[in-house]
């Protein structure tokens, strides 16, 4: 019995993508973002969360806009629900890397004008992480923080407006959104 229980787990193991999931190293990652349900500003804002991504990987991956037909990664923009968004990542299987990602976000959120602009921004900063092999974290210092308490939204998305003096700030070098956790994260990630 304790040997077939050993050969079932190696067997498992076997079929299983290797960890971590991300793409490959050094990869120039397509993104098209959805014209439909676009909101005031909103391509421009992902586009910010493209570059911030860029930059913290530090060559070890680009994010590129890209026309639909081209792009492994879609990010659409959504009515908000419970949600301010979400990601369904797509890995090849032997490889274990990752080689699609469907991306939506929320574009509607928030109470005022640059609140909306803020959400939609770390939002996609968010989503695209998970959709580069980021998973969640408990610190809520960090963009990939797994909201669960009732005011998580209030003190993450409020401690970034504080940061900012105008709305033009929003992905900026002074306020990326990232922690100094979140970029070293994703380097170890793209190193392995």
């Amino acid at each position: 019995m304790k040997l077939a229980a050993a050969f079932l787990a190696l067997f498992v193991a076997a079929q299983a993508p290797p960890a971590p999931r991300h793409w490959a190293r050094g990869a120039a990652i397509r993104v098209w973002i959805d014209p439909d349900a676009t909101p005031p500003n909103g391509e421009a804002l992902v586009e910010k969360a493209m570059k911030t991504w860029t930059t913290a990987a530090d060559g070890r991956l680009t994010l590129v806009k890209a026309w639909e037909s081209t792009a492994p990664v879609r990010l659409h923009f959504m009515a908000a629900d419970y949600r301010y968004g979400v990601t369904s990542p797509r890995l090849n299987r032997e490889t274990g890397l990752l080689v699609k990602a469907e991306v939506y976000v929320a574009a509607d959120a928030g109470r005022d004008p640059l609140e909306r602009q803020i959400i939609v921004y770390l939002t996609a900063l968010h989503e695209l992480g998970h959709a580069l092999g980021m998973e969640h974290t408990n610190d809520i210092t960090s963009i990939m923080y797994l909201f669960r308490q009732p005011n998580d939204g209030e003190k993450f998305f409020g401690a970034y407006r504080r940061r900012l003096k105008a709305s033009d700030d929003i992905g900026s070098s002074s306020a990326t959104g990232l922690s100094a956790d979140d970029v070293v994260t994703l380097r170890a990630l793209y190193d392995k």
